[in-house]
């Protein structure tokens, strides 16, 4: 039975991860939550040129852009194979276990999900709530109790490890998900007594072992938080304090996460220059809990690399758009002369805007 309606919380404006977003973000959001495709599984059709067509200016890249800022919060999982998109936290809050027969309508739209990620995702939410609420009476129904028994996994983990790996290289290793796992915001959430459906997202634990927090500073790490600390202060705020909960930070984003310090400075600095993140990135703890964001933020993408942060220059994406022209040769040239006139002018000219890209950047020459 397809539904009719959607139902949105009011106290959706005052989630902090909701209000972090971009509104081309938070727009696709309302978009997924309303669209007629969206199952009481909580997955949608995901097909971008039709959902660009329903908003006057967008685009299927902008819907992308869109869609990878919300995975890095965790709000969504696209599966683009299967053409499918999961919202996380649509069973939770939907209160649809609390209504008859809705569970039984949710169990066939499961079976209908194609992509097995989406699978294992949903199955890890629902068995989440089957711990907070065992005495629902949803689970009695034996369609519904049979789910609880399929392959699951943390999609905010498995995003990490399995989706981040494939674009930035050794970004996340392959014992991510094992060894860090994320606890969510919301997981003392209960869902609601009415069918209402709000965002949420995850709040990394910010609690770091101690064995990691009192291990003797690298100067590595030391390098992130003299960078970070001197921009912080450039932009007029208050110098961090470098405690063990941002060492750990700088520590972790090397070492569990796989960045490389050259990755870490670069995100440091575009996040310190952004209007919106200078004002908000004001500590390693909070750099570290954002990077994921931050990487979509950016535009950091296995399609189009961004300047620097893979530790390839675009000159373009730096510097704007060339418009040199090549002038005209000394004449009396032969045509070998020429040609080999015309590339060294060629070659320093871009040398020269590969320098100034270096320079902007901040990159050195041996980059």
């Amino acid at each position: 039975m397809p539904r009719e309606r959607a139902n949105l919380r009011v106290d959706m404006l005052a989630d902090d991860d909701f209000r972090g977003l971009s509104v081309p973000a938070q727009h696709l959001y309302m978009i997924l939550m309303i669209h007629p495709t969206l199952s009481y599984a909580g997955v949608a059709d995901w097909r971008k040129g039709r959902l660009a067509g329903m908003s006057s200016g967008a685009t299927p890249e902008s819907v992308s852009s869109a869609a990878r800022e919300l995975q890095a919060s965790h709000f969504i999982y696209v599966d683009e194979q299967s053409e499918e998109v999961f919202i996380r936290s649509f069973v939770r809050h939907d209160g649809l276990l609390k209504q008859h027969r809705l569970p039984i309508s949710m169990a066939n739209d499961y079976a209908a999900i194609s992509s097995p990620q989406v699978r294992t995702y949903f199955v890890h939410e629902l068995k989440r709530l089957h711990e907070e609420i065992p005495n629902e009476k949803c689970w009695e129904n034996e369609r519904v109790r049979k789910l609880l028994q399929a392959p699951s996994k943390d999609m905010k983990t498995a995003t990490h490890a399995d989706i981040y790996a494939k674009d930035y290289g050794k970004a996340y290793a392959e014992g991510y998900a094992d060894t860090f796992a994320e606890s969510s915001g919301d997981a003392s959430r209960c869902p609601t007594t009415t069918a209402t459906t709000t965002a949420t997202s995850s709040k990394e634990d910010k609690t770091f072992s101690s064995e990691i927090a009192e291990a003797i500073p690298r100067p590595d790490v030391e390098q992130l938080l003299d960078l970070l600390e001197k921009l912080i202060i450039e932009n007029g705020f208050k110098k961090p304090s470098r405690n063990k909960a941002n060492t750990s930070a700088a520590r972790l984003l090397i070492d569990r996460d796989g960045y490389t310090v050259p990755q870490i400075e670069w995100m440091i600095r575009w996040a310190t220059n952004d209007e919106f993140w200078r004002k908000n990135i004001l500590s390693m703890s909070k750099l570290r809990d954002k990077f994921p964001q931050l990487l979509a933020k950016a535009d950091v993408n296995r399609s189009k690399p961004q300047a620097g942060f893979n530790g390839e220059i675009d000159v373009d994406a730096v510097l704007g758009l060339d418009t040199w022209v090549l002038g005209d040769p000394p004449s009396g040239l032969s045509i070998p002369e020429e040609a080999a006139w015309k590339k060294s002018q060629v070659d320093a000219h871009r040398a020269d805007r590969l320098k100034k890209a270096r320079k902007r950047l901040e990159v050195s020459s041996a980059a």
